[in-house]
């Protein structure tokens, strides 16, 4: 993998679900050895790229199987798959593109400028399209705050469940997930251990990660209920009602604006954009709770509150409440370390959505 100037190796690459089945159609070494010909011989440097120049200019990084010659450039949830030697590259593993094939020298790999035109095309700079930078979990309560407390009695056996213990166990799984889809983008808790952390240090950390232009940040908290009515049960996902105003969203020095009148406009803007945003992130983690465990728990769909934690996120923010420790069928649901990994896996499905559509969206 390729962050700045890193890489790291990357092996069995499959293209197309099926490996060689693709590639195994075009005799590789014959190919390569006609292309560093064409280099060593008439091709002109000044129309080649390094792999690092490419990389950076896509701001991707390298997936590779160094025994195959195979590898694929990946940004966010966006790919293109290539082959040394080979006269077709493949974007998203289902598009194929004729292309003049990169190969090596001196053990580098080389790019013809071809290939650095498409790669640009499928992966806009940066600057022109809007991308998650960083995902921002916040396992609730911690340390001295156990948040809420269920306690059942079965048989003679009284058992207890801390939402603190529980949600922190869904967002270290959601934490490795998301780093493994997404390694390009920062995956930053607000707690990894039993930690205390006030309201206002969880808001400061996720508005204090940098960013680059038109990249943003997603806030996703992450709690389990009670309820003085035992009966209550299932999952929900918290946004902060439209009507609520939200102050000092745009930063003056970074959009260049000093009028208070245009920054009020501005201010306007932002938090109707991070408003749809919110609501748009919260219905895909519904829509992936409910596959994940819709049945064998009740989808409570999208509620709005003004949490603090919600409305002091200067960005799209969700509360997602993963079930009643004070209702006995959502205790036992919980207790089981299988169904939490059925949890964290509908958070994970729903952010990964949010975060296709988006980029498509700013992509587009």
């Amino acid at each position: 993998m390729w962050q700045g100037k890193r890489a790291i190796v990357f092996l069995g690459i499959l293209f197309l679900g099926g490996g060689d089945l693709l590639f195994s159609r075009f005799p590789g070494n014959t190919l390569l050895a006609g292309a560093e010909a064409a280099s060593r011989n008439g091709g002109s440097r000044a129309e080649e790229v390094s792999l690092e120049s490419l990389l950076e200019r896509v701001s991707a990084h390298l997936e590779w199987d160094p025994y195959r010659g195979r590898g694929a450039i990946v940004r966010g949830g966006r790919s293109l798959s290539f082959g040394t030697g080979l006269g077709y590259a493949v974007e998203n593993y289902t598009r194929l593109h004729r292309v003049e094939p990169p190969f090596r020298r001196e053990g580098a790999l080389v790019f013809p400028r071809a290939f650095l035109d498409l790669a640009l095309r499928i992966f806009p700079p940066p600057d022109t399209l809007r991308s998650v930078g960083a995902i921002f979990i916040d396992p609730g309560h911690g340390g001295r705050d156990p948040g809420a407390i269920g306690r059942h009695a079965f048989g003679e056996e009284l058992r207890e469940l801390r939402e603190k213990d529980l949600v922190l166990d869904v967002s270290l799984q959601l934490r490795d997930l998301l780093e493994g889809r997404f390694p390009e983008k920062k995956i930053v808790l607000s707690r990894e251990d039993d930690t205390y952390i006030t309201l206002e240090e969880r808001t400061d950390q996720a508005n204090r990660i940098p960013l680059a232009p038109h990249e943003s940040v997603l806030f996703v908290s992450i709690h389990a209920n009670a309820s003085l009515n035992s009966r209550a049960k299932g999952f929900e996902v918290w946004v902060l009602p439209p009507e609520f105003r939200r102050r000092d969203l745009v930063n003056p020095e970074r959009v260049g604006v000093e009028d208070p009148e245009v920054l009020s406009i501005l201010n306007t803007m932002r938090e109707e954009e991070i408003t749809l945003e919110s609501e748009l992130l919260a219905r895909n983690i519904l829509s992936g709770l409910d596959a994940a465990v819709g049945e064998e728990s009740p989808n409570r769909g999208i509620r709005e509150e003004s949490w603090y934690v919600v409305r002091n996120a200067r960005m799209p923010s969700v509360l997602v409440e993963i079930g009643f420790v004070t209702n006995r069928d959502d205790f036992v649901r919980l207790e089981d370390p299988a169904y939490l990994r059925r949890i964290t896996r509908g958070i994970y499905t729903g952010v990964l959505n949010f975060i296709e559509n988006f980029e498509e969206v700013g992509r587009d």
